[in-house]
C-alpha cells in the first residue's frame, strides 16, 4: 500500500480529532453571557461584572474564530502534501483544493462541499488579514455571520467597528467546516470502507 493512499484516512482522522478533543472542550468551557446589558450601572460591581461578561463574550468569539483559522490553515497543509505525493504542483488552497478533487476524481458541488469549504476559507482570510475583498465576499456568500441585532457581542475596542471584527463563528459553524474536511477526505479516500458520510 502506498503512502498517498493511506494520507485521505489520516487527514480524516486528524481534523476529527482536533474538532473532538480541542475545539469542542474549549468552545464549551467559555463562559457566554445573553443578552450582554449596556447603559447606566448602579454599582461600581455591577459595573466591573459587565465588563467581565464582556471580555468572556469576546473572548469565546476570538476563540472561534481562531479555530476557524487553525482548521483551514491544517487543511489547506494537507491538501498540499496530498498532492505533493502524487507529483502535483499546490502552494495553496486556491491550487490545492481543484488539484487534490481532481486526483480523487470527484466533483466537489456533486459532493456539496463548495459552499462549505469556500466559506471557512474565506472566513480564515478574514480572520487573518480584516477588511479586503474576502471580507466583502464572504459579506455576499454568507450574510448570517454577521447580525447587527445580536445583544451578545460588543467588540472591546474604542470607535467604531470594522466589519471584520464583528463576524460571527459559532460552534454549529465550525461543526459544519470541520465536517466538510472530513467528507472532503472520505470522498478522497481510496481505500476500502470509506467513511463519505461520517455523523
Amino acid at each position: 500500500m502506498n503512502v498517498a493512499d493511506q494520507l485521505p484516512r489520516i487527514f480524516q482522522a486528524n481534523i476529527d480529532r482536533f474538532f473532538q478533543r480541542i475545539v469542542v472542550p474549549v468552545l464549551e468551557q467559555l463562559p457566554m453571557h445573553d443578552p450582554l446589558v449596556s447603559g447606566q450601572a448602579s454599582s461600581m460591581d455591577e459595573l466591573l461584572n459587565r465588563c467581565s461578561e464582556q471580555v468572556d463574550n469576546h473572548t469565546a468569539f476570538e476563540a472561534a474564530r481562531a479555530f476557524a483559522l487553525t482548521m483551514d490553515g491544517l487543511f489547506e497543509r494537507q491538501l498540499c502534501r496530498w498532492a505533493h505525493t502524487h507529483g502535483k504542483k499546490a502552494s495553496s488552497m486556491e491550487t490545492a483544493l481543484p488539484t487534490c478533487a481532481g486526483i480523487a476524481s470527484f466533483d466537489l458541488a456533486t459532493a456539496g462541499l463548495v459552499d462549505d469549504l469556500k466559506e471557512l476559507h474565506l472566513v480564515a482570510n478574514v480572520v487573518r488579514h480584516g477588511e479586503g475583498r474576502s471580507c466583502k465576499e464572504l459579506q455576499v456568500l454568507a450574510p448570517q455571520l454577521w447580525d447587527e441585532e445580536a445583544s451578545d457581542y460588543h467588540d472591546l475596542a474604542p470607535g467604531a467597528a470594522p466589519a471584520s471584527d464583528l463576524l460571527r463563528i459559532s460552534g454549529e459553524d465550525l461543526s459544519r467546516y470541520a465536517r466538510a474536511i472530513i467528507r472532503f477526505w472520505g470522498h478522497a479516500d481510496p481505500l476500502p470502507v470509506a467513511a463519505l458520510n461520517p455523523p
